[in-house]
């Protein structure tokens, strides 16, 4: 990103050095229609701790745009 070649969705806190010396700049997004996809990855034979499962759970939760399977609800409840 910082040699002009694209653009990249980042947490504020993780860029606020390169924003404040002029190395990075951010562009306001306005799309409604927006929609970022995440995969989660994880090795189902391990037993996962607690915070993990939370964190599985909050990203297999339904959005406004739904979930993209029924396979995806059901990984998120077998934890």
């Amino acid at each position: 990103m910082m040699h002009g070649l694209g653009l990249s969705l980042l947490p504020k806190t993780t860029v606020t050095a390169e924003t404040q010396n002029g190395q990075l700049a951010i562009l306001p997004l306005d799309y409604p229609n927006f929609k970022l996809n995440v995969q989660l990855c994880y090795h189902t034979k391990r037993q996962l701790s607690m915070p993990m499962k939370a964190f599985v759970q909050l990203m297999c939760r339904p959005t406004p745009h739904g979930l993209h399977s029924p396979e995806q609800a059901s990984t998120a409840l077998l934890l």
